[in-house]
């Protein structure tokens, strides 16, 4: 049956989900991240490659490799939790050096040089869980963004013009996604 027919059915609605970041808060366990600064969250998608073989004259396709596409979300830039620290510090503790302090790595015995590694960047985001939601508040459904970690932070655009509120947006990377159905 319809969802325009029958009272008891609904569609899904865009402005009705919950992002939970576990993981990411700053160094000093000051800042974390708030479910209420999500403004926007896409959802998981992924692409399935496609192998050809002709033969005689026809060409069939099987299906191949599958790659999950990065996901975007844009939550609002808070004075308090600080989202650029909350970023900047998942970025050091990633592995990143700043370079400023790379020459140190090299004359300081208690300090190694390092990088930004897959282990460490998961570690600082967690895996990123999307909840779907009906206008009661349960649940619909859940996705989880396996071994997410950061690719892309926007830190937002200053502008004099406009009194709109500060966003960054944010692109994960993840290896995979799981969906449990809340119904």
């Amino acid at each position: 049956m319809a969802f325009w027919t029958s009272a008891q059915s609904e569609p899904r609605r865009s402005h009705r989900f919950l992002l939970t970041l576990p993981s990411l808060t700053s160094r000093n366990g000051e800042h974390s991240y708030q479910q209420y600064l999500a403004k926007k969250a896409g959802k998981p998608s992924y692409q399935v490659t496609a192998t050809e073989h002709k033969f005689l004259g026809n060409t069939y396709y099987y299906p191949g490799i599958v790659t999950w596409q990065p996901v975007s979300i844009t939550i609002v830039n808070a004075v308090s939790p600080d989202g650029n620290q909350i970023l900047m510090d998942a970025l050091n503790e990633s592995g990143y050096l700043d370079p400023t302090l790379q020459e140190n790595a090299f004359w300081n015995t208690n300090t190694n040089p390092s990088t930004v590694n897959k282990a460490a960047a998961v570690a600082q985001i967690g895996n990123v869980v999307i909840q779907e939601l009906q206008g009661d508040g349960d649940i619909v459904g859940t996705w989880k963004l396996m071994n997410s970690f950061v690719t892309d932070a926007k830190f937002g655009e200053l502008d004099y013009d406009n009194d709109t509120l500060l966003n960054i947006d944010v692109t994960f990377r993840y290896d995979w996604a799981e969906y449990e159905s809340g119904v």
